[in-house]
């Protein structure tokens, strides 16, 4: 089978050892509930230490101790929770999830407690410096937005409503993770799509069958012919979740606007962006009202292009609209005809491996790393990878990662870097070594083919690496301030930069190689082609963010009576394509459910800081490692053990600007 074989001429390999004692993938259903139970009990019991320090209160002794408390009981869970993601047992994802669940809540009660409370805000303040200092703020601001400045009845009552919106996310995630819908479909009108996508779908009699996954769903929905067939497909993917995710995720606005007035808060866009380096929902509405301008300016013509093709394919029966059926096949088409650029074409330079051996050779470069295989990993699956982490210089570990590429039922279903064990000082003065895992869920190879990754998936690839740095790399002191625990509408920012280095042809000649000779590297003409086409319809894809996060900020200022006409009416006033008739995508928007409430636009807004960045790697190379030990050291080192903003401008060496963003999606003020 070919996976990660990965030739490791750039990593080594190492025998197995494990990556951290907390973990353990071998958990049955009944071992996370009983690990769940117990990890619950004893953090119980040094919670309650803490609590009995109130009257000698210290630093170290009560915001310290209450820190690690919390670290330790999430490292107990990490395996739990995880295997919630990516076990192939449903039992045991229902446990994980339950797990999950119940660890969710229990937290909503430990930032409820008043003798935790009592005693953090006796920790004299006086003296401390630098995390130290960030750490017993924030722990205090962390009480005061969970209700411990409200009159106890009303505490409870705030607290009973995040209770209930754990219990909604997870139903809401848990029917995403659990969708098994195929959608079948005669050889006619398959007309257009790859044989190799074709050859690997099963059959229902005569008629294939094609998933709402990622790997089939575009594929699909960018070259197969057939209009009609597109609007089946598109209706089936928009109405993942169903009426029961509808109602969740009305139910959990709702919620979310009572908790957060009963805080002292107008909406809970407020309470949400109170710590984000937006600060308030004016800057964002700014933010976005500045961009969409600009955005539309570019899209306008985009579509009108897009529309010409299809009235020529179409004929008197087009309606002259771009559906949402029809924008990311014309876009396609336009691809194909006008700079003759083939997706499909394209990934045979791309082999997983080779990309996989590039990409950490890049990264181990640019960082002063040193990447080692361990065997066997010892993981959740036969297909998952491990990784040892080293620093090039001093030799000294600096954490590991697993790597879990490739899609099966009950995965998660997009790609993702998690932060299994979080990097901090440990009270003998050590220091405990991140681990992290990155899920994906590329093609998997086949007898006749290796794995082939699309363009778009190598840049997605160097993003979720990107974050799995931010993790490993961490020096901050403290758990709270760990890796990419950082403001969420910063995260994006080290990972969206990455992104950059897929457009580098000195990088490109280090990724590619025909899957059939390796030593054919992505021609240059094409290159150059897939360069001149980097903005094609730039401002559509762009204005579909814009529409994300204006959806997102506007549920959670005012939850509309009906998420369904309101998410039409704003995808067509912002995206400028009308919502398919009879489907509801809300329900299937889990970042909504899944951390980013009211901060979706994040993604908008970090990628101005992620270009802004990446020119100070242009000036001295994207490949120099003086400049990668600088980014090492002010980004991704620090975490959140500093403002954002000072990170930004220790690197940048000057104040934060958006053109480099305009300037790289084809935009100008």
């Amino acid at each position: 089978m070919i996976v990660l074989a990965l030739a490791l001429s750039l990593a080594g390999t190492a025998q197995a050892a494990p990556p951290s004692p907390w973990l353990d993938f071998s958990l049955s259903s009944g071992g996370i509930a009983s690990s769940c139970a117990a990890s619950k009990a004893v953090v119980e019991a040094k919670l309650a230490a803490v609590a009995q320090t109130a009257n000698q209160a210290s630093f170290e002794a009560t915001a310290r101790a209450f820190s690690s408390a919390l670290a330790e009981y999430g490292d107990a869970l990490a395996s739990p929770t995880f295997l919630a993601e990516v076990s192939t047992d449903a039992g045991v994802r229902d446990a994980g999830r339950a797990c999950d669940t119940d660890s969710s809540r229990f937290m909503v009660d430990v930032y409820g407690r008043e003798d935790l409370y009592k005693a953090l805000k006796a920790v004299p303040a006086a003296g401390l410096t630098g995390e130290d200092a960030k750490l017993l703020a924030e722990t205090l601001l962390d009480f005061k937005r969970n209700g411990l400045e409200l009159p106890k009845d009303k505490r409870e009552e705030a607290q009973a409503l995040r209770k209930h919106i754990v219990e909604l996310s997870t139903e809401f995630r848990q029917a995403l993770a659990e969708e098994k819908t195929t959608v079948p479909f005669t050889e006619a009108q398959l007309a257009g799509v790859p044989d190799d996508f074709k050859a690997r779908l099963k059959k229902d009699g005569d008629r294939y069958l094609v998933s709402l996954d990622y790997p089939d769903y575009f594929p699909f929905m960018e070259n197969a012919k057939d209009p009609g067939a597109r609007r089946e497909l598109e209706t089936k993917f928009s109405n993942r979740g169903g009426e029961a995710n509808v109602r969740r995720l009305a139910e959990t606005l709702k919620l979310r606007l009572q908790a957060a007035k009963l805080l002292g808060y107008p909406t809970h866009a407020h309470y949400v962006l109170e710590d984000r380096m937006a600060e308030r929902p004016e800057a964002v509405q700014a933010f976005l009202k500045s961009l969409r301008p600009k955005l539309e300016k570019k899209a306008k013509p985009e579509f009108a292009a897009l529309v010409k093709m299809k009235d020529a394919d179409e004929g008197a029966v087009s309606d002259h609209v771009m559906r949402a059926w029809d924008w990311r096949y014309y876009h396609n088409q336009l691809l194909k005809d006008r700079y003759q650029i083939d997706d499909q074409k394209i990934k045979e330079y791309f082999p997983l491996d080779l990309v996989t051996d590039g990409m950490l050779g890049v990264y181990q470069d640019l960082l002063g790393l040193k990447f080692t295989e361990i065997v066997p990993a010892d993981a959740w699956h036969p297909d998952v990878k491990l990784y040892r982490i080293d620093d090039k210089a001093t030799g000294k570990l600096v954490g590991h990662f697993y790597m879990d590429l490739f899609p099966r039922e009950g995965k998660y279903k997009h790609a993702a870097a998690f932060s299994l064990i979080g990097g901090s000082e440990l009270p003998d003065g050590s220091y405990q070594r991140p681990v992290s895992a990155m899920v994906a869920n590329f093609e998997k190879p086949t007898a006749e083919k290796p794995s082939l990754l699309r363009h778009s998936e190598v840049e997605t690839y160097f993003h979720e690496f990107g974050h799995i740095m931010h993790q490993n790399l961490t020096l901050a002191r403290h758990r709270d301030f760990s890796g990419s625990k950082v403001a969420r509408d910063f995260v994006e920012a080290p990972s969206q930069m990455l992104e950059n280095w897929v457009w580098r042809p000195d990088v490109l000649a280090r990724l590619s190689g025909h899957y059939q000779d390796r030593s054919k590297k992505l021609p240059k003409e094409l290159l150059d082609r897939m360069i001149d086409a980097k903005n094609v319809d730039s401002g559509i894809f762009y204005l579909r963010q814009a529409f994300f996060a204006s959806a997102d900020l506007a549920f959670h200022l005012e939850p509309p009576a009906d998420t369904t006409k309101a998410w039409s009416k704003l995808m067509e006033e912002v995206m400028l394509v009308p919502m398919t008739p009879g489907t509801h995508p809300e329900a299937s928007f889990g970042h909504i459910m899944g951390g980013y409430d009211s901060g979706y636009y994040g993604y908008l807004w970090s990628e101005v800081y992620a270009q802004d960045m990446f020119s100070v790697f242009e000036k001295a190379g994207p490949l120099d490692p003086k400049t990668g030990a600088r980014y090492r050291k002010e980004i991704l080192e620090v975490g959140s053990s500093r403002k954002e903003g000072e990170s930004l401008r220790a690197f940048l060496g000057r104040e934060p600007s958006d053109k480099p963003f305009l300037q790289n999606i084809g935009l100008t003020q």
